[in-house]
């Protein structure tokens, strides 16, 4: 099962710190406390330290228990009992999926250099009614970096994205529906023409810019409260997750002049390494 995506802010307030919130879904955002925090070997959270933890971003109780509920019932977490309270502690197959998708996440993702022209085209076939299957098959190869060409074709300019792509076809059961095809553009179009068509850079770029506004004030760590440093990074991962699945890491030869997401990457990486620790211990402290 594919972990939920983070999603856009549907409504906005602050914190005391400045930080944007947003009504945003409580499983989503328990699944980044779980990805930032939970996937170090035998790190555990209690259900009130998870409650605590999840109304920092704006979460009710109730929503709280509900997610941690859910996610528990499809295999993500696992409960202990400890008399009348409730600890929690990531599946096997959750520490599996976090450590893959860890790369992607915090992972340097830098946009590569000296391409040499190639190009990967996808041609895949899922009936309509098959949305489920559809729908996992898009947002994989979105992660994978591909872009929609057309109907059921994907292309990227990663030619060790086939890889993946096979991985993602032979998991949903799709590798005898797909063709895929190794080359360079032809004389009708452009590389840039693909590029526009594929990727929406513009809305990127945008957000990009966005995302830095809203997380750039990096204050140090002792000039802030542990739970205010908690609240602050984990809203900017959560938003970051978003990044992930939309950026799909092109050439630099294939990006516009000046582009944002090189800020945004920097600040990310800038502010996740010196908040962590701080977060992190602020949970695990936490009853």
């Amino acid at each position: 099962m594919d972990a939920p995506n983070g999603s856009a802010p549907a409504g906005s307030g602050r914190n005391g710190n400045g930080v944007q919130r947003a009504s945003q879904s409580a499983r989503s955002l328990l699944f980044t406390v779980l990805g930032e925090y939970l996937r170090d070997p035998g790190a555990t959270l209690w259900t009130a330290g998870a409650v605590t933890a999840l109304g920092r971003l704006g979460v009710e109780e109730r929503a709280a228990r509900q997610a941690l509920t859910r996610t528990a019932r499809d295999g993500w977490v696992v409960a202990e009992r400890h008399g009348r309270r409730t600890l929690w502690r990531l599946t096997s197959r959750a520490v599996e999926h976090f450590a893959e998708s860890a790369e992607s996440v915090y992972g340097a993702r830098r946009h590569p250099t000296g391409w040499d022209g190639d190009w990967v085209a996808l041609v895949t076939s899922v009936p309509e009614s098959h949305r489920d299957l559809r729908h996992r098959l898009r947002t994989r190869l979105r992660w994978a970096g591909f872009g929609p060409l057309g109907q059921g074709v994907w292309i990227s300019p990663r030619v060790d994205s086939e890889k993946a792509a096979r991985q993602v076809l032979a998991e949903l059961g799709l590798t005898a529906s797909a063709v895929s095809v190794v080359g360079r553009i032809g004389g009708l179009g452009s590389e840039y023409e693909v590029v526009n068509r594929a990727w929406d850079l513009g809305g990127l770029a945008r957000d990009y810019a966005a995302f830095v506004a809203e997380f750039a004030d990096l204050r140090g760590r002792d000039q802030r409260e542990p739970a205010a440093v908690f609240t602050g990074l984990t809203l900017m991962v959560h938003r970051w997750r978003e990044f992930v699945l939309r950026d799909p890491a092109l050439p630099a030869e294939l990006l516009p002049a000046r582009w944002p997401g090189h800020g945004a990457r920097e600040l990310f990486y800038r502010r996740h390494d010196a908040e962590h620790p701080v977060a992190r211990a602020w949970l695990a402290g936490l009853g």
